[in-house]
């Protein structure tokens, strides 16, 4: 099994990389930037294949989707190297040997934070979103239909009668992504949404950021190298989030952001060469397009960050805009115009429509100013949040202060701190303002969500940490240097390594302040971090293995048949977890002016069957033989309890033996599927 689930890693990465680098390679990008930006380019073939299949109504199968557009960008890519000549890459250079320094460690962080607490391959998080996420990625299974603009739970034609919410437009990237792996392997779809999400975290996002930092700070080895400890021992992202929501598409989204904000200030560090810069730009702007398709925020994330940057570089540079004869715009004007408009744009951007819902969504403050303030300085974004538990990490937020202090005294990196201050800021206010107004403009684009916010400022805190340990490294040298031992050629590389030794221990187990529920307690980053995820990943409630098993049984025995349930047993996750058709797949929209007619009766008078001609004909209408029906003695222990109504179950739950019009099928451990006579 556990062979299996790390060829699944594989797998997803292959599909990821290989038709991103050709494409890359394709577009004229360097080998090596090709390579470390593969995943956004891989996310954007797989985007455009699903759609173009979709609509030419051709099976999403993963030959279609990955085996054909991979022959073709390899040829088109032998082609363009035979006929046009390369451009050398003006951008600073990434030494290869850096890359097998980020695998090593992304492989090593993903063991101990994932794949190491897991208790099996198929286990996954009973969370809220993980409804959508595992009922879609089944749907576009057994649909072949792999459309990343739409997630439905509903995307069989046998299916299409039996929704109780409207489709429409979704992200789907991320659900694309794994139902091609779990077709290609043939495992579980909970299985290749571990497997995916494991390459995302311990691969896609260290070589994402390997390329940004190689980027941002040029020439400097030690510090880029650094970066590998820095950007894993974070406990809020990669790790921490994929314990919350789960918000996994947006985890994939932020994975890719340093890779596409590399791709974007390599463009223009191409000196002469146009042909390097639109290259460039053409892969930033394909990249971008597959990287919103897992999540539309990424656009405001990357400009939190290519923002200042693009600032630094106008006030630098000596770009003048003549208005007439007279008129001179100077580049600080420049500079500061810039940074206006993208005030302005910013603002403006939440009166769209299409944004609506998701600058309007609203969260609590969870903690005072004072309060807010501890959080942000010691990196503990998250803490006072239930059930989000997050432990201080008081080294790297040290190191982050010791690495803004010295890149603000230096004026061409000045620059690297102001994303940072920014997702800083925006994280205080998550904390902490109640002016709901003020918080859908500012931090709106992110549904207003304290952890997707405290992940972007953990992604930007990366560089400023990387340059504390740097700055740690080198204070060793100098001391070393004052010794006999000053002429050691191995000096620069052992202090690094030992740096990094010591950093590692530090940064997770020194403890801190965290909450524990009601009350708070000193612990471990580390201790804190794990205790959530091992509960997060050894939940059995709503769905228990028992009930999980029951409904392989009634798959096996009913087949494609169209299964009615009552959702808050477990059963909403049936479909995605075992293949069983069943009716009810979500766990909200039921009393809403979206649910069909044939769902309210069925929900509130199937046990009435025998007696009423309209719940006969709704039940003929959708086509169903079957009522699935199991105990919830596990619902007063889990997240669901606050929307289950159970005056809104009673044409299910009130089905007995002895309720006319319905006859034992099956039965296990107390729980029965009934035939409707």
């Amino acid at each position: 099994m556990w062979l299996s689930f790390y060829a699944t890693i594989l797998v997803a990465l292959l599909f990821l990389g290989l038709p991103g680098y050709l494409l890359g390679r394709t577009l004229g990008l360097p080998r090596m930037t090709a390579l470390l930006a593969a995943a956004p380019l891989g996310m954007a073939v797989i985007c455009l294949m699903g759609q173009v299949l979709y609509l030419a109504q051709v099976p999403a199968t993963p030959a279609m989707m990955v085996g054909l557009p991979s022959a073709l960008l390899l040829a088109a890519a032998l082609l363009r190297n035979r006929f046009v000549h390369a451009s050398p890459d003006g951008a600073p250079a990434v030494h290869p040997a850096l890359v097998a320094v980020f695998l090593v460690a992304g492989v090593a962080a993903g063991y101990v934070f994932l794949a190491g607490i897991l208790p099996s391959p198929n286990a996954f998080h009973q969370d809220y979103d993980s409804v959508h996420h595992i009922n879609s990625i089944r749907a576009m299974m057994d649909s072949l239909s792999m459309s990343p603009l739409d997630g439905s739970s509903y995307s069989t034609e046998s299916d299409a009668l039996v929704a109780v919410q409207p489709t429409g437009y979704y992200p789907s990237g991320w659900h694309v992504l794994c139902a091609t792996v779990a077709l290609a392997t043939n495992v579980s779809v909970t299985s290749a949404i571990n497997a995916v999400n494991l390459a995302l975290m311990a691969v896609v996002y260290p070589l994402s950021m390997l390329l940004l930092l190689s980027t941002v700070f040029p020439g400097r080895t030690r510090v880029v190298a650094l970066g590998a400890v820095a950007s894993l021992t974070l406990t809020i992202f990669p790790w921490g989030i994929c314990n919350w929501g789960p918000v996994y598409p947006n985890i994939a989204a932020f994975a890719m952001l340093p890779a596409l904000c590399a791709l974007f200030m390599r463009a223009f560090d191409q000196g002469e060469s146009r042909l390097a810069t639109v290259d460039h730009l053409v892969a930033w702007f394909l990249s971008t397009c597959g990287a919103v398709l897992l999540h539309p925020n990424v656009v405001f994330s990357m400009a939190v960050f290519l923002a200042p940057w693009i600032v630094a570089r106008l006030g630098s540079s000596s770009l003048r805009l003549r208005l007439g004869s007279r008129v001179c715009i100077g580049p600080r004007a420049l500079a500061v115009a810039f940074a206006v408009f993208c005030m302005v744009a910013w603002v403006g951007a939440t009166k769209i429509p299409a944004f609506a819902d998701l600058v309007s969504y609203h969260w609590d403050s969870f903690t005072e100013g004072d309060g807010a303030l501890t959080n942000v300085l010691h990196l503990s974004y998250m803490r006072g949040m239930w059930p989000a538990p997050d432990a201080e990490q008081l080294f790297p937020a040290a190191l982050l202060l010791m690495g803004g202090v010295l890149l603000v005294s230096r004026r061409d990196t000045r620059w690297v701190v102001v994303p940072y201050a920014i997702a800083a800021y925006m994280m205080y206010v998550a904390c902490c303002s109640t002016d709901d107004a003020f918080r859908s403009v500012l931090i709106g684009y992110w549904y207003s969500d304290p952890y997707r916010i405290g992940s972007l400022a953990t992604i930007f805190s990366v560089p400023l940490i990387s340059y504390g340990l740097d700055a740690v490294a080198e204070g060793a040298c100098r001391l070393v240097r004052l010794t006999p031992a000053r002429g050691w050629q191995a000096l620069p590389a052992v202090a690094t390594i030992v740096v990094a030794a010591a950093y590692i221990p530090l940064a997770l187990f020194y403890p801190g302040q965290a909450r524990d529920g009601f009350s708070y307690e000193k612990s471990s980053p580390w201790a804190t971090y794990a205790s959530y995820a091992y509960r997060a990943y050894s939940h059995d409630a709503p769905l228990t293995y028992q009930e999980a098993d029951f409904m392989e049984s009634v798959h096996r025995l009913v087949g494609d048949e169209l299964v009615i349930n009552q959702p808050f047993d477990g059963s909403v996750f049936g479909y995605g977890v075992t293949g069983l058709r069943c009716y009810y797949r979500y766990f909200s929209g039921y009393g809403s002016s979206s649910e069909t007619w044939q769902s309210r009766v069925i929900r509130q008078r199937l046990y009435n069957i025998a007696n009423d001609p309209q719940v006969q004909e709704a039940v003929e209408s959708v086509g169903t033989h079957y009522v699935l029906v199991m105990s919830t003695d596990e619902r007063n222990n889990t997240f669901v309890k606050d929307t289950y109504d159970a005056t809104k179950w009673r044409g299910i739950n009130y089905i007995t033996d002895d309720t006319p019009g319905f006859e034992l099928a099956l039965e296990e451990n107390g729980y029965k599927l009934y035939r409707i006579k």
